[in-house]
């Protein structure tokens, strides 16, 4: 019941938070016109600065598990890519396919994984996540532009033309890209930032998920759910259910067990990113499914993150 209520008390703030953006359009206190300008703050500012502290604050050198880091990476690597080659093949328009593949393989581990990993192991025995967290952050965010750059709308005709130059050029540009390197090439040389600078960029990245979390519910549009129940479903079923299945199953066969394990866990049953909504909606994506993604897996992952741990505790894994 403890872990329940944690696991409830995690998520239920965002719900929360989602409630009163939706709460806020109702009453006409933000519009439409607001809610896409604050919406590329979010994406050019505010997240790009989470993402830098985040990779920033990171010890590379702390407790470094190669084995546990590669297993991780490849395993984000290999649904992303699967889903690219399967949800073409179901899904009718590109946008939809890159917001559908983003919400099933991208989690929100960098809002959930320290906490969680505290709570289950204690702050002595998360050196896994700690080291974990810069890695995958890096990965997903990589990814998640690459997807969604591909997966744009259609040129006229129907036809998509890939244009490889083009792509490069809109990863490379990136704001979340461009962070993440900073960040990393910031830790690896410790280049300090001076105390102005590092509260500012702080103050700012605080301000993302709220931030994101309210826009959402100002977008949030009940008809468009029912029109997407059945898609939205799968992939919920697939984030928090079918994922963590195929890798903490692959990690136990590998001989992860206690935290490493439950890093593994972690990452894979984390529900979808928030910033994924954001990112969407701001390179021509499906940002409607996207926002309902990140609000379903989310409702939904007290429940299942509660089941998952209790299985693998009864089952002395973890």
């Amino acid at each position: 019941m403890a872990l329940f209520l944690y696991s409830f008390n995690t998520v239920a703030p965002l719900i929360l938070v989602v409630a009163v953006g939706f709460l806020l359009k109702k009453l006409r206190m933000v519009d439409d016109a607001f809610i896409n300008k604050a919406n590329k703050v979010c994406f050019q500012v505010a997240f790009p600065l989470q993402l830098f502290r985040n990779i920033y604050d990171a010890d590379f050198s702390a407790d470094f598990r190669p084995k546990l880091v590669l297993f991780t990476l490849l395993g984000v690597l290999a649904t992303a890519l699967l889903l690219c080659l399967l949800a073409p093949r179901f899904l009718k328009g590109r946008p939809t396919c890159g917001a559908f593949i983003q919400g099933v393989f991208r989690s929100n581990f960098l809002l959930l994984g320290l906490p969680l990993a505290i709570n289950l192991f204690g702050e002595d025995h998360v050196a896994a996540i700690s080291m974990l967290l810069p890695f995958v952050i890096m990965e997903f965010n990589f990814l998640a532009v690459v997807i969604l750059t591909l997966f744009r709308e259609s040129d006229e005709g129907g036809r998509q033309k890939l244009h490889i130059g083009r792509a490069a050029l809109d990863v490379v540009k990136n704001p979340l890209i461009i962070a993440s390197f900073l960040g990393m090439l910031f830790a690896i040389f410790q280049i300090p930032l001076p105390l102005f600078l590092s509260r500012a960029v702080g103050d700012i990245g605080q301000i993302a998920t709220p931030f994101a979390l309210l826009l959402l519910g100002g977008q949030f549009d009940w008809k468009r759910l029912k029109g997407n129940l059945s898609m939205a479903s799968v992939a919920t079923a697939l984030r928090l259910v079918v994922v963590p299945a195929i890798f903490v199953a692959l990690g136990v066969w590998l001989g992860f067990r206690g935290e490493e394990l439950g890093a593994i866990l972690i990452v894979f049953c984390a529900p979808t990113a928030i910033s994924s909504y954001v990112m969407a909606q701001n390179m021509g994506s499906d940002d409607v499914l996207a926002g309902q993604l990140v609000l379903t897996t989310t409702l939904f992952s007290s429940v299942t993150i509660f089941l998952w741990v209790t299985v693998l505790r009864a089952l002395q894994l973890i």
